[in-house]
């Protein structure tokens, strides 16, 4: 595949490049549209998840006792004992990609 052609934009800003290769652009919208329907089925789940917590507390003290059955759904109670935490990260490079305003 050749290299797309690349022109300097220098009134979006002093070092930004534009660069017209389609392809690369139907990718980037594509995953806009995938991001924006992540962001809608996540709010959508929060809000269910949410609703269904609301009533799952009333369990509480069967919850202590072990697994509970709610028709197809089984509810157990998990602890996590407290525990330290301490860790190194490597330096690494990440491409951002967000919408241009």
């Amino acid at each position: 595949m050749a290299a797309a052609a690349a022109r300097p934009e220098p009134q979006t800003a002093l070092d930004e490049l534009v660069v017209d290769d389609s392809l690369l652009e139907q990718a980037l919208e594509g995953r806009e549209r995938a991001k924006e329907a992540a962001r809608k089925a996540r709010k959508t789940f929060e809000g269910a998840d949410e609703q269904a917590r609301t009533h799952v507390v009333r369990l509480e003290r069967e919850l202590g006792e072990g697994p509970v059955r709610v028709g197809r759904f089984v509810l157990e109670l998990k602890t996590a004992p407290a525990r330290a935490v301490s860790f190194e990260t490597d330096p690494k490079e990440r491409i951002a990609i967000r919408v241009a305003k």
